[in-house]
Parts: C-alpha cells; structure tokens; sequence
C-alpha cells in the first residue's frame, strides 16, 4: 500500500532520534502508571461491594499473593510478597489510605512522563517544521529565474509560512496525541483482559468499525484542506499586489473593485472551511455515538454475568471502567484523523516544493569546478538561443557577439526584443537553450559559479533593497566589507551626502523596500553596492532612470570612472548613454540585427533610426 505524503515526511522526526526515545519514554511511564492506577481500583471495589472478603481476606494481600506468589513462582518472588503483606495493616480503612496513596503515587509519576513526553514532542515537531521552512526556501532562493517565470510566486510563500505550521500540527497530532492515547488505551486493555477476556474481546468488535467511518470523514477533510490552502495562497498573492501597488489602485479609484476581488477570494476560503467544519463536526460524535452503544452492550453481557452467573461485580465493575477509559483514549483519535489528513494534504505541497530543481550547478554543490580568473580578455555570445519554458518562438535566437575587455556596450531595442534575457545569461540567471557564453575563451557552464559571480555587479532599473540598515544594504554580500569602504563607495555614488544627513547615518534602518527614501536616493544606494564590488563585468539596466538631472550628470561622471578596466553592458533608455558607448547592439524579436558606432547605425540600421525617434529618450536638460 503506498504512504501517503503526510507519513512520508515523519521520517524526518527520526532525525531526532534521541529526543524521540526520551518522549517514547515518558509516554511509556504516563501510561504504565495510568495501568497500574487502574489496576489498584480493584481492591478498592473489593472493599465496597464484598463486606466477607473485607472481613475474612484482605483485598491488598490478596492482590499481592496474586501477583507475586504462584506455582512457578521463584524464592525471591514469596519473600517478597510476604515481606509486603506483613506491611499492610489489618486496618480496612488504613489499608484504603495505602491504595489512595499509591494511585497518588502513580499519577504523579505519570504526570512527569506525560510533560516531558509533550515537551519533547513540541519540541521535535517544531524543529522538523524549521528544517521544512529553510529546506523550501533554499530550494526557491537556488531555482533559476526561468522557474518564477509564470509562477505564482505568492503560492510557494505560502508553502513555507502556512503549509509547515499544518505539518507540524499534524506531526504534534502523532507524537503528541496518538502515542500517549494509543499506550494508555493498550494499557487499560490489558487491564480489562487480565480481568476478563470474554467481554473485553467483545468490546473490541467496535474498533474496526470506528476506523471504517473515520476513514470516511477523512477523505472528505484531506480534499476540502488542500482547497483551503490553495486559496490562502491566492489571498497572499493578492493581498501583496494591493499593497504593493496601492498608490496605483488610488490614483484609479479601483478600491472598490480590489475590495470585491479580495471578498470572492475570503469567501471561497470560507466555503472550503466550511466543507471541513461538517465533517470534523459529524466525525466525533458518530465515532461516541458508536462507542456508546458498544459500551451498552458490553454492560449488558457484564450484568448477564453478575446476575445469573455469579460473577464477582467488582471484577466486571472494573473491566467496564478499563474499556471505557480505553474507549476514552479513542475519542481523541478521531480528531487527530482530520489533523493527519489536513496534514497530507499540505506535506503534498511541501513535497511538491521541495522538488524543485536549482540552477544546473547550484552555488553549493560542485565546489570542485575550476575558479574563472578575473575577466581580463573578452566575453562571447556564441550561437546563444533561449526558449522559454512553455513559449514561442525562443526569446533569443542564434544570437553572436564578442566584446572586448574594457568595452562599454550598450543594448537598444524593442519591448520583448530579447535585451534583458541576453543578458540575464551572463550572470547564468538563466542557461541558453543552445550556444555558450564565454569569459575569457571558457564557456562559463563549467566553471564554479560562485566564484564567477563575485566578479560581477548588476544594477536594476528598479531599485532593491532590504530590510536592514544603510551600511548593510549597501555591503550587501560583501559581509567582510569595512565601514570606510563602504563610505567610499557611497561618496563614489553621490549617496554619502544625504545619508549623513539621517539621524543615525548609515546605521539607519530601512523599512521594506527601502521606504522613506526617494527612489533617486535608493537607486544612488543600489550604484554605491555595485562599486563596492569592485566588480570585472558590469551591468547596467539605465542605473541612472530614476535621478534628477543635477544627480544624474554627477553619478555619470562617477560612473565613467568607474567603468575603465571594466567591461559594461547598459540595456539603454536615453540617448547620452547610447551616444557615449564604445558599441551599441540594436536588437529585434530576439536577434541581433547590428552592432556598431552611434553614426554607424544611424547610416545604415533602419531599426535603429525609428529607436532613435520614438524609445531612446534624450538627455535630461
């Protein structure tokens, strides 16, 4: 029979062996006391219902004589129980203050088992639930970027923040709730069969049956929870988007229409927890109805026995209470069933994450892969092409182009022409379907991709930064960096001005998304973490869109410092960029249609005449 997605993920609570056997344990200890408790109730019952045997023969004695002293029974066993009996006073009532005390005895040494045994287990279960959430964000941190490519991004959030904490409630359902109840139930049976078997077998006919429903109601709660979950990750992706675009969605009145899109999606999760609601609502009390009559007729039977058989009714009294606490142990279980299938179906999900694939050689594995030198020579697009995933035609086709170290090269053309996927494979972003690129002759595939990495800066058109302060965003992934050299990159980016005019400077902490600065300042920020780099290739998506004209002519000059012995690739919006480049490749639907000088393809390149005319914006007065 296969496992299911949710069984198959308890594996990893056999990571924490050792944990694991301190809370089998304890729960072996809460449930042995809760036996023997049991157990003593019997001479306790004695005591009430059979006066004679209180007057003739002890119950304790004779509840020690029948554990200890049989025919096989060794030396040592008649010592002892001899050596017990001769400490049990003849007093009736002080005999009953012995059994009071030893129950006490049992259920606080039972009560320590069972703390330490959920003690444990919480903690186990929410140490499998981290291992998940960093496991799932690894796997999306080292996807390519061609994955997140017509992907609800919102959805694979949801896995780690919603769908772990349904995880380990369920795992906390297994190690929490299922082992304690199944050994205190496997407890007071034994109790009931020492005492009884033909009525405790009796009462067992009813566990099959119970298990026929709850299985029912468990299909229809595992299909309704992987609904739910689907549309909590729809509310996420929409809640974001709002917020992200807020300023939009004002400025065109459409709050009433985001308010009604968020309601359709609120409430169909709410008919989804509805469809739950009923069958985790109907599930307990069929499963007690069910044990009720079961219990009934067990009592039946007990009385048949007492009444016209002659059985002792203390003995029977007890058996009933041993199968009713076991019957009791069972009422949990029909919650932990919903609990276990709400939980397979977001382990499902979190499988289903777990297997995405990272980038052909992920920035952990193959550390063995030769270090790339610095870039000193040339970079070649070799025969590239691209498609992708799902689409056509491929975004690059046959494209071919060599550029010399130290070049500046600026990439023109249309929306969708292919600039940005051109480039995106330099930083290996993404691998070309066909073709290689080549860094100093060597196809950059086969070299350690890290390493290669850290010889290059990529500065976006949208600025990104983190939570965190100045000084850390601007050194970000440069944890070794030293302060003034992070002040010197600022001061190279015209940056260093307006951040010692905060409140604390670089330490200043930024909210998401670097709120509270202007979009120039945060993209003068962006430029100050691309020079700390230092790097050999640089990339720029028109790093200078979003300044004013006074700070723009400044960070150009900067910038044109810092290009020398780099070589540089601009997708170019303005003009002045174009102008200034040492070659300039014009791009259409996914090829290179030329390459040249500024007054060579204006003389020749029709595509990039009507460019000139219509996209490249001029320089800024």
């Amino acid at each position: 029979m296969k496992r299911s997605a949710f069984w198959k993920t308890t594996a990893e609570l056999l990571r924490y062996k050792k944990q694991l056997a301190v809370a089998v344990g304890g729960a072996v200890v809460s449930a042995a006391c809760f036996g023997a408790g049991l157990g003593m109730l019997l001479p306790v019952f004695t005591l009430f219902f059979d006066a004679e045997l209180a007057e003739g023969e002890h119950p304790l004695k004779k509840l020690i004589d029948g554990a200890l002293v049989k025919e096989d029974s060794y030396a040592w066993q008649i010592d002892l129980a001899t050596w017990l009996n001769a400490q049990v006073p003849d007093d009736i009532f002080k005999s009953f203050l012995i059994i009071m005390g030893i129950i006490a005895t049992f259920t606080v040494i039972g009560s320590v088992g069972r703390y330490v045994h959920q003690l444990v287990s919480i903690t186990v279960t929410q140490q499998v639930a981290v291992a998940w959430r960093d496991r799932l964000f690894r796997k999306l941190v080292d996807a390519p970027i061609s994955f997140f490519l017509g992907q609800n991004a919102s959805d694979h959030a949801s896995r780690a923040m919603f769908d772990t904490g349904v995880l380990a409630r369920g795992h906390l359902a297994v190690l929490g709730k299922a082992l304690p109840e199944i050994l205190k139930g496997l407890a007071a049976v034994i109790v009931a069969l020492c005492l009884d078997y033909r009525l405790t077998l009796l009462a067992l006919i009813a566990a099959p049956l119970s298990g026929i429903v709850l299985h029912r109601f468990g299909k229809i709660i595992e299909r309704a929870s992987k609904r739910a979950l689907q549309q909590q990750a729809g509310m996420l992706k929409t809640v974001n988007e709002v917020l992200g675009a807020l300023h939009v969605i004002k400025s065109h009145g459409a709050e009433g229409y985001e308010r009604r899109r968020f309601r359709r999606l609120n409430r169909s999760l709410f008919d989804e927890q509805m469809k739950m609601r009923q069958a985790r609502a109907l599930a307990s009390p069929v499963i007690e109805t069910l044990g009720l009559f079961f219990v009934l007729a067990a009592a039946l039977v007990a009385a048949w026995f007492v009444f016209d058989q002659g059985v002792d009714p203390a003995t029977f009294l007890l058996v009933l209470i041993s199968l009713g606490a076991a019957g009791a142990s069972l009422k949990p279980l029909t919650a932990l069933h919903t609990q276990i299938k709400e939980a397979d179906a977001a382990a499902k999900r979190l499988i289903e994450g777990a297997g995405i694939e990272g980038e052909p050689i992920s920035l952990s594995d193959r550390a063995d892969l030769p270090v790339l030198p610095r870039h000193h020579e040339s970079i070649e697009f070799d025969s590239v092409s691209y498609l992708y995933r799902g689409h056509h035609p491929p975004a690059l086709n046959d494209v071919s182009l060599k550029v010399q170290h130290g070049q500046t090269v600026a990439i023109v053309g249309g929306n969708g022409s292919g600039k940005t996927t051109m480039l995106n494979l330099l930083p290996r972003l993404t691998m070309p379907s066909a073709g290689k690129v080549l860094v100093d002759g060597i196809d950059i595939a086969g070299v350690n991709l890290k390493a290669f990495r850290r010889q290059l800066a990529v500065v976006p058109q949208q600025s990104v930064l983190f939570e965190g302060s100045i000084a850390d965003n601007i050194a970000y992934g440069q944890l070794d960096a030293k302060r003034e050299e992070i002040e010197a990159a600022a001061r190279a980016a015209f940056a260093h001005s307006f951040v010692e005019e905060l409140d604390h400077g670089y330490d200043t902490l930024l909210g998401e998304g670097g709120s509270g600065l202007s979009g120039g300042q945060k993209q003068r920020l962006c430029i100050a973490r691309a020079i700390l780099r230092d790097p050999a290739i640089l990339i720029l998506d028109e790093a200078t869109s979003q300044i004013d004209a006074d700070s723009e002519a400044k960070i150009n000059k900067a910038m044109e410092a810092f290009r020398a012995g780099r070589t540089t690739f601009i997708i170019a919006h303005r003009l002045s960029t174009v102008v200034d480049s040492d070659i300039i490749v014009v791009m259409d639907d996914g090829r290179i249609v030329d390459h040249g000088t500024h007054a060579e393809l204006l003389e020749r390149c029709a595509v990039y005449q009507t460019l000139t005319h219509t996209q490249l914006q001029p320089a800024r007065a």
